[in-house]
């Protein structure tokens, strides 16, 4: 009898325990990032701040031709990654590391002009899906 009801306990537990470890990923890919305009008199670019539910405060601004992305993240490990891109061409990908969920971590990328004179060129910011390598969370930022 002593055993059937730790087995009952036991087996309660790990059904349970298991239930509250599934990876439940919700995508942002078809959502528009949320644009704040902040109201500053500053170059268009930098008066918008982007953001979806793993990036916020994310501005870009100029300098010399280049581009300066910078935000706060807050994904597994601190670990996201970025993609320059222009249509359906990747000119860039590369991973960021910053501080880790549940902490919002800064970041501050730069990226060379060389990369911006082709037309229609995008950033982005995502993370890789560590259940199927899908890409979730993406933040697109048009770069003119």
């Amino acid at each position: 009898m002593k055993r059937k009801f730790l087995l009952g306990i036991f087996m309660v537990l790990f059904f349970g325990l298991t239930g509250c470890s599934l990876d439940i990923n919700i995508s942002t890919d078809d959502k528009k990032p949320d644009v704040i305009d902040n109201g500053n008199n500053q170059e268009k670019e930098d008066s918008k701040q982007y953001e979806n539910e793993v990036f916020k405060e994310v501005v870009v601004s100029k300098s010399n031709g280049d581009i300066t992305v910078k935000g706060k993240a807050r994904v597994f490990e601190g670990v996201f990654q970025y993609a320059v891109i222009s249509g359906s061409e990747i000119l860039l990908e590369n991973h960021y590391q910053t501080d880790g969920a549940p902490a919002w971590g800064s970041f501050e990328i730069t990226i060379d002009k060389e990369l911006l004179a082709k037309e229609e060129v995008s950033f982005e910011l995502f993370v890789y899906s560590a259940k199927d390598g899908s890409k979730t969370d993406t933040l697109r930022i048009p770069i003119k």
